[in-house]
């Protein structure tokens, strides 16, 4: 299958999963071959991570549906979603709360802003990834989610991830994919590659869809491919050397799809 654009979620797919906000960056192999992809394709983001993050660290790609689609940029074009363009009173109290007990918290549980470009919060993330033990984490961070459900907030999380995000309205990683794809104005087929159930709606909307398998933990994904974190290289590698034609001997039929 030629395919014409390749999607993919950024924390745990393109970068460590296990690496501080500030050293969640592409290693030198994979920014080389995703550079070489954008030459070819299109290459689009989709993230619950904040624009400003992934325009740091991915400033090759031509389109961006942060903010799991809420901000948005394709090429020079910023877009903000019309449901975050004013001020959200209980994100920003529950932010402010949650903050409180979070730096109460042990074993390295904090607490992530999203910001738009006029920097007012958006969203926030709880995350745990540096903890211990991620179980004992999650269950410190499980009444702090049910507190920002309980003000009206929209949780998503993963049992596979060690962080959950925050934002004041219903949204998932489908309707970012679908925005950015209208945005871009892809016609052809796309490839997405993602890590967690948050990237299920999008998988489902790809013609191929590809899990990145951390060392700890894979979910049940409902993506159709699958590979480990460390086969990331070789399968842009193996994209590029056929001019973007895949076919399944590039990466592991996933036996949960």
């Amino acid at each position: 299958m030629q395919i014409s654009a390749i999607f993919s979620d950024y924390d745990g797919t393109l970068s460590q999963l296990e690496s501080r906000r500030e050293a969640a960056v592409l290693s030198p192999i994979v920014r080389r071959l995703i550079t070489r992809v954008s030459k070819q394709v299109t290459l689009g983001i989709v993230s619950t991570k904040d624009l400003s993050f992934i325009r740091e660290r991915v400033p090759m790609a031509h389109g961006v549906s942060a903010s799991c689609g809420l901000e948005m940029q394709v090429e020079e074009k910023t877009l903000l979603d019309e449901r975050v363009q004013e001020p959200h009173p209980q994100l920003e109290n529950a932010y402010k709360e949650i903050l409180k007990k979070v730096l109460q918290a042990r074993d390295n549980l904090v607490i992530e802003r999203k910001e738009s470009e006029d920097e007012h919060l958006i969203g926030f993330c709880l995350d745990w990834r540096l903890a211990r033990n991620w179980d004992e984490a999650r269950q410190t961070a499980a009444p702090l989610l049910d507190y920002s459900r309980k003000q009206g907030l929209y949780v998503i999380e993963s049992e596979a991830s060690p962080f959950a995000n925050v934002f004041p309205t219903e949204i998932d990683k489908g309707e970012a994919f679908e925005k950015l794809k209208e945005e871009l104005g892809i016609q052809g087929p796309i490839m997405y590659l993602g890590d967690s159930e948050a990237d299920d709606p999008a998988f489902g909307l790809a013609e191929v869809s590809v899990g990145v398998k951390h060392q700890r933990v894979m979910a049940r994904l409902r993506c159709r491919y699958r590979i480990e974190f460390l086969e990331l290289e070789n399968l842009l590698t193996e994209l590029i050397d056929a001019d973007f034609d895949f076919n399944e001997t590039m990466a592991t039929t996933n036996i949960y799809s």
